[in-house]
């Protein structure tokens, strides 16, 4: 589910964790695709039930305040492509998941370039930055000054500067975020 609202703005770099995964296309899409019917199925778990099914116990559950609200981040490691970084859930009343993204398991990571940072790492190295909500789904942007850091799932996909994209980072273009 990952790679493939990543591919909208690295496709190379997911057909690369494709391979490395020793997954073939179809088989990377039968994941997908059973993934999407699991999201939208009338029988399938629902909440955290369905992240508990799909990936086992959570490794890290813990409290957290959101102002007067208290809600349950739960954590899973994701072996392969990214083995310093977790899935996390965050979920309130009755397990339902208000949020899902990876984020930095421990340490700091060697650089803020795509696919190796998440938006935490972003925030503490830029503390005057401000996050912003894209209005998709699967997606967050944060602007610190002229850069513009997107990010997939938490994951930094490209940073932009000035409007224009910075070498080394694929344009995005148009991707609907659902999915």
């Amino acid at each position: 589910m990952l790679l493939r609202r990543m591919a909208d703005f690295q496709p190379l770099r997911v057909e690369s964790a494709i391979a490395e995964l020793g997954a073939t296309r179809a088989q990377y899409m039968r994941a997908h695709n059973r993934w999407q019917f699991m999201l939208h199925s009338r029988r399938a778990p629902k909440g955290l039930a369905l992240y508990r099914a799909a990936l086992g116990p959570p490794e890290v559950t813990e409290e957290r305040h959101v102002g007067d609200v208290t809600v349950m981040a739960h954590s899973w490691c994701l072996p392969g492509l990214w083995p310093d970084l977790r899935w996390e859930v965050v979920v309130g009343v009755e397990d339902v998941v208000l949020h899902g993204w990876l984020v930095r398991a421990g340490g700091e990571p060697e650089s803020l370039t795509p696919w190796s940072c998440v938006v935490n790492d972003v925030l503490l190295a830029h503390p005057q930055a401000q996050q912003m909500d894209p209005d998709i789904p699967t997606q967050w942007l944060v602007q610190s000054g002229q850069k513009q850091f997107w990010f997939v799932y938490g994951l930094l996909q490209s940073v932009r500067q000035h409007g224009h994209l910075q070498a080394g980072t694929l344009a995005h273009q148009g991707s609907s975020g659902h999915g």
